[in-house]
């Protein structure tokens, strides 16, 4: 899947977009959004999703001056304008900074989808999706993956990972699907258990305080998890 960034002053557009524009059918998620366009390219350039759907006239920079801004910091986007200006002006300067398409309000869903799929052509030419991709295209969700591979014993949930780095739920799910093929609860999950077997070599460990290093207060979900993942209990484990 590819990521979206929206971005609109209008609080209520904003969450039409989010809400009303069927992203996931076609293949996107929303990795952000703003009301606040100096607020927004800060995150576009930390995020760098693959298309931003932006407003044209906002308080304090306008859509052109954004992607403006924005190629000029090197983000690779692709620019859709959702705007209720449709002045020639306007238009020319935004396809003269390559912008892919400009959509005029009120936003029919019809319109959008066709956007979408000109979209998914143009991406899927530009850089297309394979699962085990290069992580390291992407250093922020690197650093992510870096606080759940130390912090893995710790309480980690979406909820929270999305409020400490700053990415949207969806965005995060999108890229474990992208880099890894598989969700943030197996991931984690795998690396719990992987530190559980290596515990379990010693034999003088008691499986609870085993459950408790890899970061299960309930012993029997433990057990649970660990005999789904390999087939055997722990006891069995640190017998063999």
């Amino acid at each position: 899947m590819y990521s979206v960034y929206l971005v609109d002053d209008d609080t209520l557009i904003l969450d039409e977009l989010i809400g009303m524009v069927p992203w996931m059918d076609n293949g996107f998620f929303v990795a952000g959004s703003s009301t606040d366009p100096k607020a927004a390219v800060g995150e576009i350039e930390r995020i760098r999703p693959d298309a931003v759907f932006c407003d044209l006239k906002m308080p304090g920079m306008d859509g052109n001056e954004m992607i403006r801004y924005l190629k000029e910091r090197s983000v690779d986007s692709e620019f859709v304008m959702i705007s209720a200006y449709d002045s020639f002006e306007n238009v020319r300067t935004f396809f003269q900074q390559e912008g892919l398409d400009y959509i005029l309000k009120p936003v029919d869903n019809d319109e959008i989808e066709m956007v979408l799929e000109k979209l998914m052509a143009r991406l899927s030419e530009k850089k297309p999706q394979s699962c085990g991709g290069n992580i390291k295209e992407n250093p922020a969700f690197e650093h992510l993956v870096e606080y759940i591979r130390e912090h893995f014993a710790q309480k980690i949930t979406l909820d929270m990972l999305s409020k400490k780095f700053g990415f949207s739920k969806n965005y995060i799910c999108g890229l474990f699907s992208k880099y890894y093929d598989t969700s943030l609860t197996c991931f984690l999950t795998e690396l719990r258990m992987e530190h559980a077997k290596k515990l379990l070599s010693d034999r003088n460990r008691l499986i609870k305080e085993v459950a408790a290093d890899c970061g299960y207060s309930d012993y029997y979900k433990f057990f649970r998890a660990f005999k789904a993942f390999y087939g055997k209990s722990p006891k069995e484990m640190q017998d063999s």
